[in-house]
């Protein structure tokens, strides 16, 4: 008869070397993180939150959960979503003055054309007001390319590693502290963009277009970013859908078709859009379950492991966010290869519509842990994400709060982590620092006490809780991937992905393990 664990008093800051050991061990040399994520990104394939295919991806995570021995694997309700919708075809070629076919791609949740449509191109810059007024009677019938060429990428490495160096000084992190400073006025032009963005579908809907183009961007050849921004506002809502066609191109075809307009050579286009479309309140899950804590004192606080199922529908959402999911459950599965008893309860959570504005996360918090008032003036509900509007009221705390411990997500891409983000919390990033020490040879060499890019443990970080996220190398994720039809399997990296989820299951048990909760802002 096996004998429950003893409690050993712990020192938070000292790690325990042995612990470490075995975990690298495993992790390193019998990892199984890139089988995790080949499955996922290979048989599941895209993930846009509504489809079928997100479906699937609910069934293969609690599949996975089973397999892997956590307890209680389900479905837990986030709302209503939106459509469930489904591109099933998508083309567009040039009909004059020359004839050519073209990578395209449907905005997501794009009415369908009812056949092939075809129409002259027209090049329109609608930046303001006054360019609509200027535009007025002149669209209708055609099909709009929408804004200027993406200029080419500047020159550099598609492929970036962080150097020893940039991480320990600190460079590697400086995009992330530059965004902050100018984050203010940020989400004050967010608002007024997504305003003026409404207007606009408005506009070219009453104008009667044939279609509108966007450009899909100049990262590569044939390469396509599709995440539906261009045309703001929420898509998936009936309410907020445009009435017409959008379509991505190519940023090389885009181009071409945008200098012939100009030129005035009436470029004609000839495009076709067709959907599946089923229930316009498609619920919305995130998938959870648990490695439980044994110790009576402790077990009812969690250690939350969390990382995006969802993805855009182009590409397979592998780099975002199959590597994350595929890590997360890597690290669980190192921790219950080594015998690792926790002593509080390690929650795994892969959330659901983080892309659309971390709903996911913002259901889980707002059910379990609390939730602030946020502003309901039009310019604020124009921002795509609650945690950012503007707070008009206290923190309502929810019946986990107290219990709650910490909250890690991974959601960078495949690179090996080279650092922590701790988001503000110097006791914390102290803490951390003891932690890292060990891991210098495998690169983890830097905590930053800082918010990360804003992502699902903002979600935490909003309510007062320690959410926490991690300085990965960028591979190819900024230059290929994100929200791009190159994000799928070759995107991913099998060595780094071994390196993220061992330094993970580290954080994981260290944090389940340590005598106190981890410290808060």
């Amino acid at each position: 008869m096996a004998l429950a664990p003893k409690a050993v008093a712990r020192e938070a800051s000292v790690p325990d070397l042995a612990l470490y050991q075995a975990i690298r061990d495993e992790g390193l040399k019998r990892s199984q993180a890139m089988a995790h994520a080949e499955s996922l990104v290979d048989d599941v394939g895209a993930r846009l939150m509504g489809s079928p295919s997100m479906r699937r991806a609910y069934d293969w995570a609690l599949a996975r959960m089973r397999t892997l021995g956590l307890s209680d694997p389900r479905l837990e309700p986030i709302g209503p979503f939106g459509l469930s919708w489904r591109q099933t075809l998508a083309w567009a070629r040039m009909i004059a003055p020359d004839q050519a076919q073209f990578a395209a791609a449907a905005s997501p949740w794009s009415v369908a054309t009812r056949g092939a449509v075809e129409g002259e191109a027209v090049a329109v810059r609608l930046e303001t007001d006054e360019d609509l007024r200027r535009f007025k009677g002149r669209l209708a019938g055609k099909v709009v390319l929408l804004g200027a060429p993406t200029a080419s990428p500047a020159d550099g490495p598609a492929v970036v590693r962080h150097s020893d160096e940039q991480v320990s000084r600190g460079e590697a992190a400086e995009a992330v502290r530059a965004y902050y400073r100018t984050v203010v006025e940020r989400r004050a032009r967010q608002g007024r963009e997504g305003l003026f963005k409404a207007r606009r579908n408005a506009f070219l809907a009453a104008e009667g277009v044939r279609a509108v183009v966007i450009d899909g961007g100049a990262a590569a050849p044939g390469a396509m970013v599709v995440d539906g921004s261009e045309l703001g506002g929420r898509p998936w809502l009936s309410a907020e859908r445009p009435s017409f066609p959008a379509l991505y191109l190519d940023g090389q075809a885009y181009a071409r078709c945008w200098r012939l307009a100009q030129a005035g050579a009436a470029p004609r286009l000839a495009l076709e859009i067709a959907t599946e479309e089923g229930d316009p309140n498609e619920p919305g899950y995130n998938v959870v379950a648990e490695l439980p804590g044994w110790d009576p004192a402790l077990k009812t606080q969690v250690v939350l492991a969390g990382a995006h199922l969802d993805s855009w529908a182009a590409g397979a959402g592998a780099a975002d966010n199959a590597a994350g999911v595929a890590a997360t459950l890597e690290a669980v599965r190192i921790l219950r290869a080594v015998g690792a008893k926790p002593r509080r309860t390690i929650r795994v959570v892969l959330y659901g519509g983080e892309e659309q504005g971390l709903y996911g996360s913002e259901a889980y918090a707002r059910r379990r842990l609390g939730w602030i008032p946020r502003s309901t003036a039009p310019e604020q509900m124009a921002l795509p994400v609650e945690g950012r509007r503007a707070k008009v009221g206290p923190l309502r705390k929810g019946p986990e709060y107290e219990g709650f411990s910490v909250a890690f997500n991974l959601d960078g891409g495949s690179g090996r982590i080279r650092g922590v983000f701790t988001g503000g919390n110097p006791a914390l990033a102290e803490l951390y620092r003891a932690w890292i020490a060990p891991l210098k040879d495998l690169g983890v060499l830097a905590v930053h006490d800082g918010p990360h890019w804003p992502a699902d443990q903002s979600t935490f970080t909003e309510i007062g809780l320690p959410g926490i996220s991690f300085l990965q190398d960028p591979l190819d994720y900024d230059s290929r991937a994100h929200h791009a039809s190159l994000d799928t399997l070759e995107r991913l990296s099998s060595a780094d992905l071994a390196q993220a989820a061992s330094v993970l299951a580290i954080f994981l048990i260290n944090s389940a393990d340590s005598d106190a909760r981890a410290p808060r802002p």
